[in-house]
């Protein structure tokens, strides 16, 4: 039975029987289990991150080619800076600190200190041949061989 206290204008409900009692304190799933399987659940989303790269290489590219023939403006920038702060961010989450690494690159070529003018275009142009190139092999980070030169060409890929 549960015991109320009457209170001025309000009521405190006391259960008899807590939940306590009735929650099991034995079994579930073992630390080791629940790392098995978010480490599998990982692995997968890093799959998703991946196959989503294709349409940002795509955004890049549309935005960039128009700011190259000229008919490109803030609108365009602004999708290079996008896609940059979101490679950026999930590339370390997903598995692939390298595309985080080009993310940041595009990030101060075309943050909000840069004219749309002044861009250096050729040096985005570099960081979106690289991603497509990270991307085709797979690379996530500094321990794969493939990576040396890519991280050699991204820290010379510097506006000046």
């Amino acid at each position: 039975m549960t015991k109320i206290v009457k209170m001025d204008g309000y009521e405190i409900h006391h259960p008899s029987v807590t939940l306590d009692s009735k929650v099991d304190k034995e079994g579930g799933l073992s630390l080791p289990e629940i790392e098995k399987r978010m480490s599998k659940k990982m692995d997968s989303l890093g799959e998703q991150f991946l196959a989503g790269i294709p349409a940002v290489i795509e955004n890049i590219q549309g935005a960039l080619n128009q700011l190259e023939n000229g008919s490109g403006g803030d609108a365009e920038k602004a999708i290079l800076f996008r896609q940059g702060h979101d490679l950026k961010g999930m590339g370390g989450s997903f598995g692939y600190p390298i595309m985080g690494t080009i993310g940041e690159g595009l990030c101060e070529l075309t943050n909000d200190e840069v004219n749309t003018s002044s861009m250096n275009l050729p040096l985005i142009r570099v960081h979106l041949d690289i991603l497509g190139y990270v991307m085709a092999k797979r690379i996530k980070d500094d321990t794969d061989p493939n990576a040396v030169p890519i991280l050699n060409a991204l820290s010379g890929a510097k506006p000046k």
